[in-house]
């Protein structure tokens, strides 16, 4: 099958000397504090990842409590949105011990889980995302030229990933990497190459991004070929657009690219009614001189909610027959567009279960033609395919490093 990512696609790494501040936080929180709480207007992000797991329970029980002072500025009503997501989204004490019930009904979509980078915005003097440098050294190995299996396979990662990507540095299997921004390199850590980077178009209140036509400009000579659009326009927690906004951000974003680069459409959760599917139908009737060559959709289903093998079922009935049997109703806008399953993963899972569903899951994925490409979610953290301890691969990471 075509990949879009080239037939010679090299994994970097550049390591910065300053340690990245909250870094050493269990990610399991971070996880799941990035969720609930992503205010570029405050740049509060990281600071309510930092303390959120020992704050959020005591202000759920009365919004009285006092705040700590790293929290101080965000408002009441923020918070209680936040923190009351951060509840939600916890996840079981011991999945492995939880029950698995059969539904009746179609799976309850979970909050996403990107950790998007922070985008600089005009009240805020930290300096935003700088370009990547020449100083970077290889750390990959080049595709081995299959059809199916490394040109398929991304990472996902952001600044506290350090350098994590060692421990793929011999994988074929991965063919390239995002971190939900323009840049490979938004903060100390780690980044992939650029001929192995799809970068991610995020816009300010005004619908704008500064610097991402020359971005992608320099990426695409140095070898990049796809680009994600927005990032769950359909989710108030992350892009939050209505449709009529994401068309007139894939026009002024991704559609001047048209030709140069496969464009993705926004990446959608897989939620129901007017998101996920029904947020993509709305957008495509307002950009219908759009053109899609790949149709980018993320699915996460809770533990609590399936066992492992209903989990994969999901993933293969959504992808088979609801993601393709809109781009055939679409096939003006779609005609020919593969899939990107953007992000994927079984939330709640303990590291075993991860591997499993991995493992009954990749093959699956390798060899589907209508599938261009995948990032489990996962990714370069510790607690997901980095173990606990940061010093190697859980065992769902050493399934996605080898099968």
């Amino acid at each position: 099958m075509h990949s879009f990512f080239g037939p010679s696609i090299l994994l970097t790494l550049s390591v910065a000397t300053s340690a990245v501040s909250g870094a050493a936080l269990h990610h399991v929180h971070r996880h799941r504090a990035l969720t609930c709480y992503e205010d570029n207007t405050l740049r509060a992000l990281e600071r309510f990842a930092t303390d959120a797991a020992a704050y959020c329970p005591k202000f759920l029980q009365s919004s009285a409590q006092q705040a700590p002072q790293n929290l101080a500025d965000i408002p009441a009503a923020k918070m209680s949105s936040a923190c009351a997501c951060f509840a939600k989204t916890a996840a079981p004490a011991n999945p492995a011990s939880t029950p698995a019930t059969t539904p009746t009904s179609a799976p309850v979509v979970v909050p996403t889980t990107t950790p998007a980078p922070i985008a600089p915005t005009p009240s805020t003097t930290s300096a935003g995302p700088v370009a990547p440098t020449s100083s970077s050294t290889y750390i990959g190995s080049t595709l081995n030229g299959k059809s199916y299996g490394g040109g398929k396979r991304g990472l996902v990662y952001d600044y506290h990933s350090q350098d994590f990507s060692r421990f793929y540095k011999d994988s074929s299997k991965i063919a390239f990497g995002s971190d939900w921004d323009k840049y490979r390199s938004p903060a100390p850590g780690v980044t992939l190459d650029s001929g192995a980077f799809v970068p991610t178009i995020r816009v300010d209140g005004g619908l704008n991004n500064d610097g991402w036509a020359s971005a992608v400009n320099s990426l695409l000579s140095s070898g990049t070929q796809m680009l994600f659009a927005s990032n769950e326009p359909d989710n108030a927690g992350q892009a939050n657009l209505n449709p009529s906004q994401g068309a007139t951000v894939f026009r002024n974003f991704l559609k001047p690219f048209q030709g140069r680069a496969a464009l993705a459409s926004p990446a959608i959760t897989n939620g129901g009614g007017s998101t996920g599917l029904g947020w993509l139908e709305s957008f495509v009737q307002q950009c219908q001189d759009c053109r899609f060559d790949i149709i980018n959709v993320h699915h996460y289903v809770n533990r609590n909610e399936l066992t492992v093998d209903q989990a994969v079922s999901a993933v293969k009935s959504y992808l088979t027959n609801d993601v393709s049997n809109f781009i055939a109703k679409h096939s003006q806008q779609f005609g020919g567009a593969k899939i990107c399953l953007g992000e994927f993963w079984l939330t709640g899972a303990s590291d075993d279960e991860g591997a499993a569903y991995l493992t009954a899951l990749l093959p699956w994925l390798d060899s589907n033609s209508n599938v261009a490409c995948y990032q489990a979610f996962g990714g370069l953290w510790q607690g997901n395919f980095i173990n606990g301890a940061g010093n190697g691969l859980s065992r769902s990471g050493q399934v996605y490093h080898d099968l």
